[in-house]
Parts: C-alpha cells; structure tokens; sequence
C-alpha cells in the first residue's frame, strides 16, 4: 500500500512536469485538485528546471496561471543556472508570461549565476535585436534616419525592460562582469525612459507608504489640524475653532449633530485616538491598543468594525472587519461590504500572499506549511504503520516494515498480507 502510494504521488510529479510542456490548462487544473501534497508543485527535475519553469519556457500562460494561483508554485526557485521562470519568460521574450509573474509577485532582481538579473537579460535582448536588425537592413542610411521597420523582438525587450523597471527593478545591479543593467543598453532615449519608469515606481511608493499632509489640515482654515469628528457620520473634517460653524459635513454632506473633539488614547495615553468604532460611534482608542480590542472600552457595546483616521478623513485605507461581525457601517466610501470581505482564517495558504514593506510577497506562511507536510510524509515512511508510534526498524521479505515490537508479534504482512518468512532488523 506504501509502495503503491509511493507510485502514485511519483506519478501526479511526472505529470504535473509533462503538463506544463503542454498549453492544456483545463488538464493541468484537474492534476492539481488531485496533488496529494501542494508542494510536489515545487518538485524539480535534475536541471532544476520546475513546472513552471517549464510553462515560462514554452509560453504557456494558461497553464503558468494555474502554477501560481491554483498550485500555489514558488515563482523564485532557481535552476542548475540559478535562473528562475521570470529569467526564462524575459530571454524568450513572453511578454505575457513575464507580466504574470511580476503582478503574481516574483522577486525581480534574483540573479542568475552570471550575476544578471531579468532586467540585465531584457536589455542585452534589446542590445542584441539592434545588432541583428543592423545586420539585416541594406540601407543603414534609412535605419538611422529613423525610416527603418521596428522589429517585433525589440519591441518586445523594450516593453518587458520598462515594465520590470516601473516594477521596481534595480537599475544599479550588477553581475559578475560590474555591469548595471544601464550598462547594457546603448540606446540612450531608453535608459533615459527606464530611469524614468524606475523614479515614476519610487514616488508611487514613497506617496503610499508616507500619508499625505492635506489629510491633516483644516479644510475650512487649512491653519489647524482635523480634531473634531462628527456625528452620526463618523468624519473628521476641521479643527477645533472651525467645527462650530459647520452645519453639513465637508466629506459627505450629511447634517451634522454633535461634534466631539479627538482625545488622547485612553488606554496609552501616549498617542491621539485614531480608531473609529462602528457601531457605537466612538474615538477612543489608538490604532495599536485598538487592534486588541473586542469591544469599545468607553460604552461596552461589541465592535463590529474599526474605521481608520485616514478613512475618517476622507481619503484612502482599510477598514477591519471584526471576526464574527457581519453589520455595515456608514463611514467611508473606500470600504467594502462586510458580506464580500474575505473571513480572518489561520489558513492563509489559500489566499493570496500579504505584500511586505519591501514590495515582495510574504510567502513565509505557504512555505512552513510545505514543510510541516513534507515532515509528515517523512514520518509517515518512518514510523511503524501498526502502532504508529515507535519507528520502523524491521523489513520483511516483501518490502514493507514495522518496530521490531509489532513485528516479532506478527505471522503475515499488516499491508499485503504475505506470510512473514524471515524478519531483517535495521541499524
């Protein structure tokens, strides 16, 4: 039975490794709903070369998505080469394939054994179309005078080398040889439009992670801070000698009845409250202490869920949902219905990966769980199958084994039921 088991968890990885030459995804789907293990996704041949290398390679989109999404696969694993499948769809030129895994999450400046990343392969790509296009082109006058065809590979290098570089891709690289990936493009009107793309990426990040200081600022006397909040909309909107004279929300519109001045963090007191919790209403809380909470600390009514001061202040963010809690607030037009947000679940294996401070997929959860499975299926080989408690240190004639405890008791094979001749002990 072990054998047998054995076989076929060998099979499903041989299949899972034929399939990805093939662009039948509906089959590679169907293999996947059956992998006993999600980790033999990852299983490699003796190249090293993965499933989804091999998808990238053979430009199998279809399938690759059924890799990443279904399957779960590692999109960074590297080959004898240390080439990972983002390496591969950029030396072939898959456009598709390489805007898969970028939006999937692959780490963009994995280096290959030369030192080159995907950037440095896309631009020595490019470098090399220009060569052959030279090489091709009877009139060099017309190709310089910009009257030349464009050929599809250059179109193609330059697009996939400015997408990895407006995705944050690191231009000051270098391999093995010193070289940036700059240094590898003698086309200046691109590497001026990839330094472009590549300083476009970090005011992107730089505005998201840093919170904007018109959020801040009085939107009647642009002098104050937003202190006040209002009632029953849940917004905050002026400072405390400006809230007097509101009538309507600035935000929504909506009357306003009561205004309340934001306090210090009643649980702290070090920071100002800037957690508003629905249903109930109140600001009482900093967004650290808040998130212990089950309900609100000032009325003892449950919380449903907690908005965020820059949600209250109009602009973007997240609102939590509490665990259990399915009511719907009235703040904010950024947040969802609790009915579509996904549950809180342990098992985050299913979902996708969080994105980390670094812009990189936190994969830290999907690749401990690998590990406690394939654990398991090692002490699955190791322990005695009778007992399931003490190791396995003796084999039959036929194969399979047991502790030397249950099989000094035993006539016949527990598994295949062959009478037991003689009894080998292990050391």
């Amino acid at each position: 039975m072990n054998f047998l088991e054995h076989q076929r968890k060998t099979q499903l990885r041989l299949f899972a490794l034929i399939f990805a030459f093939l662009p039948d995804f509906s089959a590679m789907r169907v293999l996947l709903s059956k992998l006993p293990r999600p980790w033999i996704v990852d299983e490699k041949k003796d190249d090293g070369y993965t499933a989804l290398h091999l998808a990238a390679l053979n430009n199998h989109v279809e399938v690759a998505e059924q890799l990443a999404r279904a399957g779960k696969a590692d999109l960074d694993l590297q080959n004898v080469n240390l080439q990972t499948a983002l390496h591969l769809a950029v030396e072939r030129q898959h456009t598709q394939i390489v805007r898969l895994l970028v939006r999937e999450g692959a780490n963009l400046n994995v280096a290959d054994k030369d030192g080159d990343t995907p950037l440095h392969e896309a631009l020595r790509h490019h470098t090399l179309s220009q060569l052959r296009q030279l090489q091709d082109v009877q009139d060099v006058g017309r190709l310089l005078m910009g009257l030349g065809t464009q050929g599809q590979d250059k179109k193609s290098s330059s697009f996939i080398a400015c997408y990895l570089a407006a995705h944050g891709a690191d231009l000051e690289l270098k391999n093995k040889k010193g070289q940036t990936p700059l240094d590898l493009c003698p086309d200046p009107n691109l590497c001026k439009t990839l330094t472009n793309c590549h300083k476009d990426k970090e005011s992107h990040d730089i505005e998201a992670a840093v919170p904007s200081a018109a959020i801040d600022e009085c939107l009647v006397c642009s002098d104050g801070k937003r202190e006040m909040f209002f009632s029953p909309c849940g917004h905050v909107a002026c400072c405390n000698a400006c809230a007097p004279r509101v009538k309507k929300c600035l935000i929504c519109r909506e009357n306003v009845f009561s205004r309340i001045k934001i306090e210090e963090c009643v649980i702290c007191s070090d920071r100002k409250a800037d957690v508003l919790f629905r249903p109930c209403g109140h600001m009482c809380a900093c967004e650290s202490c808040a998130s212990l909470m089950k309900k609100c600390v000032q009325c003892r009514a449950q919380i449903q869920h907690m908005v965020p001061f820059s949600v209250c202040c109009g602009g973007g963010g997240a609102v939590t949902y509490v665990k259990g809690c399915n009511a719907s607030g009235t703040v904010s037009e950024d947040k969802e219905d609790p009915e579509e947000e996904p549950t809180p679940s342990n098992n985050t294996g299913t979902g996708e990966a969080l994105l980390m401070n670094n812009g990189s997929r936190d994969t830290s959860h999907s690749d401990i769980q690998k590990l406690q499975q394939q654990l398991q299926d090692i002490k699955e080989q190791t322990m005695c199958p009778v007992c399931l408690d003490r190791l396995k240190n003796m084999i039959f004639l036929c194969g399979h084994g047991t502790c030397q405890m249950c099989g000094d008791r035993m006539s016949e094979c527990p598994i295949c039921r062959k009478a037991v001749d003689k009894r080998i002990l292990l050391y």
